[in-house]
């Protein structure tokens, strides 16, 4: 139970921070989203059954809360876990080396999701280069910041590991 309560303050910390603080100043105006990370880490490191229930819970407050297309977040996680426990099969995921790209995979996934959804839902309007650019700087930010996230969940993680046994 404690693991749920832990993480579910996570998501809902990393909500309000990327709802209302990060939106406010410009610089992090095309920064991903920041529960991407988290989803990644509960994909690469934490059990099926703990993190299925929370990579739903994730997605519907997502959902709720930013007015985009209901389901997209759902989705999304969903298959980025999906995705991220089908990976633990093939490499070491304590690698060092994988750490910095993990969070870009994810950011470029999602990204690619998004522009299938758009282009099966809108035929008639092209993607623009704002959207482009928008993603662009989205992989640039998780190229910069997706392993210092990697590092950060994982000591928080270690620190209530003794609570989560």
């Amino acid at each position: 139970m404690i693991p749920y309560i832990v993480y579910s303050c996570i998501c809902i910390f990393l909500i309000i921070l990327k709802t209302s603080v990060l939106t406010n100043i410009a610089l992090f105006n095309n920064f991903y989203d920041i529960l991407l990370p988290v989803v990644l880490y509960l994909g690469l490191f934490r059990p099926f059954s703990q993190g299925l229930p929370l990579i739903f819970f994730y997605g519907f407050c997502m959902d709720s809360i930013t007015g985009g297309p209901f389901g997209f977040y759902v989705l999304v996680y969903f298959l980025l876990f999906i995705a991220m426990r089908w990976t633990i099969q093939f490499v070491h995921v304590r690698s060092f080396l994988l750490k910095p790209f993990i969070v870009f995979v994810g950011v470029l996934i999602e990204n690619l999701i998004f522009f299938v959804l758009l282009i099966l839902f809108h035929r008639n309007q092209m993607v623009s280069g704002a959207l482009l650019h928008s993603a662009s700087i989205q992989l640039l930010w998780a190229a910069i910041t997706g392993p210092f996230l990697l590092i950060v969940i994982d000591s928080i993680q270690s620190r209530f590991s003794n609570w989560f046994e």
